[in-house]
């Protein structure tokens, strides 16, 4: 197999019951009807970019948090 690349994926349930799919390192977004559609599509996106650069890719450096806000 060839060279791979990690990248991060968020995925959110919409009020719809469809399913936002982000991947931040490359400012993608896809939407799909289930989790893994939209994961499928996201990949899709992904490995478009990387093949549309010639594989000559820059990652934004992504950090995750979760955080506490009070309510009221």
């Amino acid at each position: 197999m060839g060279e791979e690349v990690s990248v991060s994926a968020i995925l959110i349930e919409e009020n719809d019951g469809t399913y936002t799919a982000t991947c931040p390192e490359f400012d993608l977004t896809v939407k799909g009807d289930d989790p893994d559609d939209a994961v499928a599509d996201l990949k899709g996106a992904v490995a478009k970019r990387i093949n549309d650069s010639g594989g000559n890719v820059q990652l934004k450096s992504v950090k995750c948090m979760k955080f506490k806000v009070p309510l009221g």
